[in-house]
């Protein structure tokens, strides 16, 4: 076989894991003829803060880095699509031809699950940035028309979130805070009050975390305004609303947010998989048949000893990032026995979900906290997982300047005092 281009490391996708094992590369590939980088896109964007972009709290383009600054005086940059993978022949295939490999670590990254056909034509799914600004100009455009002299249809200012895990919670906290924002400041009231409804097929919400998340989430979003329908999946959805359990809810806006699941690439990769399509890895995260094939972040299912599958989380991406750093270095050092490679283990920081705003709720190394002391470590951590000073920076701003500044991408004014006239 031909093979176009090649490294003795390639790393496929820029994201948690990819970036931070390239900060950690060991001298021996540091150097752009040793180790290439592919992604399809030019800058990564940093998906966990996409719900505050949706609802203009924070800029696009303070969530997206450039990817070419990882590689300076590190490794070269392939910009390409991988349609797949020879491991046999050690060969990625891509948009710009084939591409060799010694070792190759696998980062592609999730895609958003697709929802049931029924519900596909009508829900628009919410995972990428791109999902977000789509979403923020449909609240934008609702509220402009509920606010305007115009009949308004029924349900105009209802949102509809099928899916209660973190990313559902904080999508919804985020929209209530939102029609507060813009009730305060609108110089004319919405003939309906606007509605956000959160649908979750359980029996609790981010049923993966600890029962605390659930409690104080339930509590917050309430006080919100968010309306809670646990065990309900969504049967149907058309043009006007969803049906769920015989009923109909009236909504313009219908987000469907439950979950992610591996990108076609991994799906192709012989092995065990997952529901979701993560692929499982051995206890130095490489497929079980193939060693020098590492599949890191969202991409590999790690069962630790003590915890068990790993949920596809940053917090795992940005530890195995280093790890597999560290083992390709031993490897090029030739070391082969148990001793001399250790396996990956997680030290689990704990975890936080934003509820609006003002709140948060989190787990961190054992210390519940809730409200504003829970969002303080929200920001603190995502200043941290942020690549780039920049963007650290630029994010900060977005979130000090708010109140002055106004929601990002929402027009509207502030309503005149009454003067008795």
């Amino acid at each position: 076989m031909a093979v176009d281009r090649g490294a003795r490391l390639v790393v496929v996708g820029a994201g948690f894991a990819g970036a931070s094992l390239l900060r950690h590369l060991p001298p021996p590939l540091r150097k752009p003829g040793e180790t290439l980088l592919i992604d399809r896109r030019e800058d990564w964007t940093f998906v966990p803060l996409a719900h505050e972009v949706a609802v203009g709290r924070v800029h696009p383009d303070s969530v997206r880095s450039p990817i070419t600054p990882l590689c300076r005086n590190a490794c070269a940059f392939l910009r390409a699509d991988v349609t797949g993978v020879d491991l046999g022949e050690r060969v990625l295939h891509t948009s710009e031809g084939t591409v060799g490999y010694e070792y190759l670590v696998l980062n592609p990254g999730s895609v958003a699950t697709q929802p049931p056909a029924p519900l596909r034509e009508h829900l628009q799914t919410f995972w990428s940035v791109e999902d977000a600004l789509a979403l923020r100009d449909s609240l934008n455009r609702a509220w402009n028309l509920a606010t305007s002299p115009r009949v308004a249809p029924p349900g105009l200012l209802t949102v509809a979130i099928v899916g209660g895990g973190a990313t559902g919670v904080e999508l919804a906290g985020e929209v209530a805070s939102l029609f507060d924002y813009l009730k305060k400041r609108s110089h004319r009231s919405p003939p309906e009050e606007p509605r956000v409804v959160l649908f979750e097929a359980e029996h609790r919400l981010m049923g993966w975390l600890d029962p605390s998340f659930d409690k104080v989430a339930r509590q917050t979003l309430a006080n919100l305004g968010v309306e809670l329908r646990l065990d309900t999946p969504v049967d149907d959805a058309e043009g006007s609303g969803v049906r769920f359990g015989g009923e109909f809810l009236p909504a313009a806006t219908r987000v469907w947010a439950a979950g992610v699941e591996a990108s076609p690439l991994v799906r192709g990769l012989p092995g065990r998989h997952d529901p979701s399509g993560r692929v499982a890895v051995d206890e130095h995260l490489t497929l079980p048949d193939h060693p020098e094939v590492y599949v890191l972040g969202d991409a590999g299912l790690y069962s630790d000893p003590k915890l068990g599958p790993l949920p596809p989380t940053a917090s795992v991406a940005v530890q195995q990032g280093p790890w597999a750093a560290r083992d390709l270095k031993r490897r090029l050092r030739g070391a082969g026995s148990r001793r001399g490679r250790p396996p990956f283990r997680f030290f689990d920081r704990g975890y936080v979900v934003s509820l609006g705003p003002e709140s948060a709720v989190a787990d961190a190394v054992g210390l519940k906290l809730r409200g504003p002391a829970a969002q303080a470590l929200y920001r603190s951590v995502f200043l941290y997982y942020i690549k780039s000073r920049r963007d650290r920076l630029l994010t900060g701003a977005d979130w000090a300047m708010e109140r002055t500044l106004g929601r990002l991408g929402f027009q509207s004014e502030k309503r005149e005092p009454d003067d008795g006239s």
